[in-house]
């Protein structure tokens, strides 16, 4: 079930939007609508919506602002924001705040709405089975080292090396440093490099750039999600530095790799 939040100031639109959306799909369920900014932005806080649908102008606070501080909040919800034709060049400054897509009211049809809302569902049912198969096969990797001898593991990694690999199996999406891995096994930060590249095969940089490339190439050719978010999934900010490391990985860019 998708949830979903509608906020539009004009009434006539709004209700068209609810009504169409509680229509299209027993999987697309419309939490509440709102006639502005700051009312949309206190139901969202309340409800927690998965996608939220604004109008870009609106009183009290606009589309851009409300984007910016409910993305504080929630820097996976998914945002469409309607605009007028005369508003095009203020709706494309919208996606740097990270929006999801954008609409042009008058053109806005039902398949419009399903398809965008359909694709959304899609993506986040994709990154729930990844998350769940990833789950597994951490688990299943836990119970196969609990009945292997205590000082070395599968291909002979030492207890060290088998801790540093599991931490980067749980933290790769975040900012990973050879300091931060060296503390959270206990040794130095030179010993542990010598003893990763000796046990590995490579260095800890490497392997951690690979381990990410690898997850990103199964997002990339598995579901919709944007290169910008596949980028941030993996632990890259930059999208552009991302990119070029894919290349560098793979010999094609992210978006050849998709088609």
């Amino acid at each position: 079930m998708l949830d979903i939040l509608i906020i539009e100031d004009e009434a006539p639109i709004r209700e068209w939007i609810v009504y169409t959306i509680s229509n299209l799909s027993k999987e697309f369920n419309v939490l509440c609508s709102a006639s502005n900014g700051k009312e949309g932005y206190q139901l969202a806080i309340k409800l927690k919506p998965q996608v939220i649908i604004s109008d870009i102008k609106m009183p009290i606070m606009d589309g851009i602002e409300f984007t910016k501080e409910i993305k504080k909040i929630n820097p996976d919800i998914y945002i469409v924001l309607l605009t007028n034709y005369a508003e095009f060049s203020y709706a494309k400054e919208a996606i740097s705040c990270g929006i999801y897509e954008y609409l042009i009211k008058s053109d806005i049809r039902q398949k419009d709405l399903y398809e965008i809302l359909n694709k959304i569902s899609k993506t986040i049912n994709d990154k729930e089975k990844l998350n769940i198969e990833n789950n597994k096969s951490f688990e299943s990797n836990e119970e196969k080292l609990n009945t292997i001898d205590c000082n070395k593991v599968k291909d002979n990694y030492s207890q060290s090396i088998k801790r540093a690999l599991e931490y980067i199996d749980l933290k790769y999406k975040e900012q990973i440093s050879l300091n931060d891995i060296s503390r959270y096994v206990y040794l130095s930060n030179e010993y542990f490099s010598r003893l990763f590249k000796e046990e590995v095969g490579e260095n800890f940089s490497t392997y951690l750039t690979n381990y990410r490339m690898k997850k990103a190439e199964y997002l990339i050719k598995n579901t919709d999600m944007k290169i910008s978010a596949v980028s941030l999934e993996v632990g890259y900010v930059n999208p552009s530095y991302f990119s070029k490391s894919y290349k560098k990985y793979r010999g094609v860019s992210p978006y050849e790799d998709r088609y």
